[in-house]
């Protein structure tokens, strides 16, 4: 089992809120995978350079990106993203704009919170109205969304993981009763004319009072067939070196037991930052998707909300954008990634 190098009674009880509450707060960390090793001629360690959160060790050579995405106080989202030299194996642990996520219920839709809608929990973070997924189903569910990296997304099966549902409860217990569930899913697509594996899994975890479900793991990778395995190899040692630091720990405490004003006004000057880095985390994408050689090039497109304007790859002509992060997603068709609702378009500007 990974190690998350914290010593008992290190977190707080208040931190074990944000765990309760935010959507991800130490989500897409933990895995019980193989041992490390890969065809990577080494690895580096990279931090988070916003919060110095966390280390984690990425292949050398590789083209990285890491970071801790907040959307408030208790709501936070890890992530890391490695593209190889090659631009041929993707890894991808955490996802920058997962908000919570809330079941469907009468009462929900009889004030006007249909399943879909996404709100302010509270916690001045953001909640989705959405029926739970079990691990197998989120990680087919996340996994079809990645059409905006590699073309022709198809799904090729499924398989509950109780060993990553075991491992999510061993190290996030509830003191409410909670089921968690534990999959994989697997997919194939076409990159650079080549056939490519996409391995998604991830852990979810929905109290059985049925007010809240969260999403504890999400990870995997996108490569050529004929290197699955060292891509398997490399982001298992990427989630196994994983770790939070004891100093950023203990300012998590500090902010989780301020006033509520006061933590939105520390939080604010992280909002700002962390704009930059996930232009950052974009450009990995876009970086990602100009291999394809149906590219005919890059076109602007307008936000209209904030009226900057971004030069993107043509591969899929449908781009939205998160306006809490500035996360760009694109897609194949004129539908928004369904698990991101707060996602608004960009419009195409033709030149």
């Amino acid at each position: 089992m990974i190690s998350l190098r914290l010593k008992s009674g290190l977190i707080s009880a208040i931190l074990f809120l944000a765990l309760l509450f935010s959507s991800n707060a130490f989500a897409l960390i933990l895995h019980t995978g193989s041992a490390p090793g890969s065809s990577a001629s080494g690895y580096v360690t990279i931090t988070d350079p916003l919060e110095k959160a966390f280390m984690v060790e990425v292949p050398a050579g590789w083209r990285s990106e890491a970071g801790l995405a907040r959307r408030a106080a208790l709501q936070i989202n890890p992530y890391v993203r490695s593209l190889s030299p090659d631009k041929m194996t993707y890894l991808i642990v955490g996802e920058p704009t997962l908000p919570g996520f809330t079941p469907p219920t009468q009462m929900l839709n009889t004030i006007g919170y249909r399943e879909g809608k996404l709100y302010d929990s509270g916690l001045g973070g953001l909640s989705l109205v959405m029926r739970y997924l079990p691990g197998a189903a989120f990680a087919r569910f996340y996994g079809e969304s990645l059409s905006g990296l590699c073309q022709g997304v198809k799904f090729a099966g499924v398989q509950d993981r109780p060993d990553l549902a075991q491992n999510a409860q061993q190290l996030f217990p509830m003191p409410v009763p909670s089921r968690y569930d534990g999959g994989e899913a697997r997919f194939t697509c076409v990159h650079n004319k080549q056939e490519m594996d996409v391995h998604i899994e991830a852990a979810t975890r929905a109290t059985r009072d049925g007010i809240m479900w969260n999403v504890l793991l999400l990870h995997g990778y996108i490569a050529p067939k004929a290197s699955a395995s060292q891509a398997r190899a490399a982001l298992d040692h990427v989630l196994n070196s994983f770790h939070f630091t004891p100093a950023w720990i203990q300012m998590q405490n500090s902010l989780s037991q301020a006033a509520a004003q006061s933590i939105n006004r520390r939080m604010q000057e992280f909002f700002r930052q962390q704009q930059a880095f996930m232009r950052k985390l974009n450009a990995v994408d876009e970086n990602f998707s100009s291999m394809d050689e149906i590219i005919t090039g890059n076109s602007t497109y307008h936000d209209a909300a904030t009226g900057s304007n971004y030069s993107l790859s043509n591969t899929n002509p449908y781009k939205w954008i998160d306006p809490g992060t500035g996360r760009i997603l694109s897609t194949p068709t004129d539908a928004k990634p369904s698990w991101a609702a707060g996602y608004q378009p960009l419009t195409h500007v033709l030149q």
